[in-house]
């Protein structure tokens, strides 16, 4: 059979874009190579981008000379099969009964899927994208034998082990609800299709909250940001709003000021982060706090124009005229697609046992989805090996 030719890729990318390097990672995953443009500082290629994608973020990426999108359009591509049909390559079958599907691709799904394949399981692992959140966090310092460390690196890394094993992976699939037929656990896959397994492992982690107000779904990608380090460098000498009060939110407005013309720091229920961050926040004179206020709607046509700011005590408003807002107000689990199997807390985290077992037989859980008090990326590599260890022991003595 003839070889099928060599696609030409092409990424648009920015330096310390960690969707840029999901996107690498997705393409690495198919033995894929490619040719990187980084635009960070070349005006000339940042407009040439434009001119080809009609967008501004990225990464944008070609195929054969045709837009592909960013990062979510080629992960969908590649979760529904249609980048292997693009790419001349024979999709992946969901034909067979596995051992261990794992549902996530962050430290703990990574962790898990490969201490199954360890033990012989054949396993698949369904994550929407590698890494999670950490593969947005610029630096880890307390991530054990590394000093210091990057999170797409240390992402990276991660994967590259579980390369050298037998993982059969869906990355860009969605699970969307699961069924239990005896033994066997149906998962129903955004894609249309289905997979069966003997046991399962939740490690979906964690996505983050949106404010549900009026503008925020129709600007999202176009002004509204949910990741300061991945999309500040666009607001350059403009106007932002961030809301939130926590330490994402602090961070996000000391990494900003350097960057926008004015920053707005809309905190509903005051500052709550490290003291530290406090201080360094209330003590800049370019950052203008409202403490005990809220973001009721955010206004614009085609780009973010405004955003009305209510006082929480007196419903008192107000328009702060801003050209993008960036959202951090905390996270919230990933598990809508098991709440009516599985028990939750009043937050929809899984509950689990020092085993990682969720009640349900041959369905465990790991990382930050699960009850788990501390969500640190070490306690979630943990879980995720404990999970698989439980789901190896079932199979053994179930069989």
């Amino acid at each position: 059979m003839e070889a099928a030719p060599v696609p030409d890729i092409e990424i648009y990318t920015r330096t310390w874009c960690p969707y840029c390097a999901k996107a690498k990672t997705l393409l690495r995953a198919k033995n894929l190579t490619w040719r990187e443009v980084d635009i960070t500082l070349d005006v000339e290629r940042q407009e040439e981008m434009i001119a080809r994608a009609g967008q501004r973020t990225v990464p944008q990426i070609f195929i054969n000379g045709d837009h592909v999108g960013g990062y979510d359009d080629l992960a969908r591509l590649n979760a529904t099969g249609e980048l292997d049909r693009r790419l001349g390559n024979t999709p992946t079958t969901l034909d067979k009964l596995y051992d261990v599907a794992v549902v996530g691709g962050g430290p703990a799904g990574l962790t898990a899927a490969m201490y199954a394949a360890r033990k012989s399981l054949s396993t698949l692992l369904v994550a929407g994208d590698v890494g999670g959140q950490l593969g947005t966090t610029r630096d880890v310092a307390n991530y054990p034998g590394c000093d210091l460390i990057l999170g797409p690196d240390l992402v990276q890394r991660l994967f590259v082990q579980t390369q050298r094993y037998e993982i059969h992976q869906l990355i860009g699939e969605r699970v969307t609800g699961v069924r239990i037929d005896g033994r066997t656990k149906i998962l129903d896959l955004e894609s249309g299709r289905e997979v069966r397994t003997l046991t399962l492992i939740i490690a979906s982690g964690v996505q983050k909250r949106r404010l549900g107000v009026p503008g925020e779904k129709e600007f999202t990608g176009h002004g509204v940001f949910y990741c300061s380090t991945c999309d500040g460098p666009l607001m350059q000498d403009k106007a932002v709003t961030i809301v939130g009060g926590g330490n994402s939110a602090l961070e996000a407005a000391i990494e900003l000021e350097a960057i926008a013309s004015q920053v707005f720091l809309v905190a509903m229920e005051g500052l709550t982060g490290d003291g530290v961050l406090q201080d360094k926040v209330t003590a800049n004179p370019r950052i203008h706090v409202w403490n005990r206020h809220t973001i009721t709607a955010i206004h614009g046509s085609e780009h973010i124009e405004a955003v009305t700011v209510a006082d929480v005590a007196s419903g008192a408003e107000e328009r702060l005229r801003c050209d993008g807002v960036f959202i951090e107000i905390g996270y919230m689990p990933n598990t809508d697609f098991v709440l009516d199997l599985l028990d939750t807390n009043e937050r929809g985290e899984i509950l689990v046992d020092r085993r990682c077992h969720t009640g349900v037989r041959g369905v465990f859980a790991a990382g930050d989805c699960t009850d788990v008090h501390d969500k640190q990326i070490v306690i979630a590599v943990a879980e995720g090996a404990t999970a698989a260890l439980s789901a190896f022991e079932y199979l053994v003595t179930q069989a």
